[in-house]
């Protein structure tokens, strides 16, 4: 009867291990000129993690069921940990000189990114956050990772540092951690994001490049179109605001 009671309680505490999930809210920053201040929202537990910019006019928890968490900001993504698989909503056009704008589902290995570990540091949020460098999609970053929360993981697709990284700089945006919840059974996961992992046509990250250009084409052609007649542009890169700048390393 003991050791029935005893793999009872077991059972109970796996379970229990089981269904918590991590929370961390970031603020992204654009340096561009840009005021807003968003916030991000990485979603994790053992097996999936969902990333979000959750539009959040009224400044509310995430964990507050008024927030409504279908109203994406920004094209969300979502991983599974077991497969290393992920799966972003884009936007794009699939053929050029179209102005058919589609969402999309990438899918694509989860990055594996190379860092340069420092031995500089500052507090964050009261943990002890170590600075490591890399270049990834054509920026060079700046991130502070925290050893004593042991998760490779961080804002959008950065990750793979020995500890979570709470703040990320680089020449056009920044993400800094304002509220870590660990290990909480009241904290909801996005099954709209997981759903992506099901969709039945998915792209490819080529796929994806040439899709996302067509549109920032578009927008570009609308945009010089609209210019008066004799002013002069400044050729800019094509995406010299997006967070993915180029694929060439």
């Amino acid at each position: 009867m003991k050791r029935i009671l005893t793999l009872f309680l077991l059972t109970l505490f796996f379970v229990a291990t089981a269904q918590t999930t991590n929370l961390v809210e970031y603020t992204f920053k654009n340096k561009r000129g840009v005021n807003d201040v968003d916030r991000e929202y990485l979603v994790f537990n053992d097996s999936e993690l969902y990333y979000a910019n959750i539009k959040n006019d009224d400044h509310l928890n995430y964990e507050d069921e008024k927030l409504e968490k279908k109203r994406f900001n920004y094209e969300p993504l979502y991983i599974n940990l077991k497969t290393d698989s992920l799966y972003q909503e884009r936007i794009g056009i699939f053929k050029k000189n179209s102005s058919e704008i589609k969402r999309f589902i990438l899918v694509e290995k989860r990055p594996s990114i190379n860092w340069k570990i420092t031995k500089e540091s500052q507090k964050i949020l009261g943990y002890t956050c170590y600075k490591a460098t890399t270049k990834f999609r054509g920026r060079n970053y700046a991130a502070w990772f925290a050893p004593d929360i042991p998760y490779n993981l961080g804002p959008w697709k950065l990750g793979g540092l020995p500890g979570l990284i709470l703040k990320v700089e680089n020449d056009v945006f920044d993400y800094v951690a304002i509220r870590i919840v660990l290990n909480s059974d009241k904290i909801p996961t996005l099954p709209t994001l997981q759903s992506f992992e099901k969709f039945k046509t998915k792209y490819t990250l080529n796929q994806s490049i040439e899709y996302n250009d067509n549109w920032l084409n578009f927008l570009r052609s609308n945009s010089l179109a609209s210019l008066p007649q004799g002013v002069k542009v400044i050729e800019e890169p094509l995406r010299k605001d997006a967070r993915e700048l180029s694929f060439d390393e």
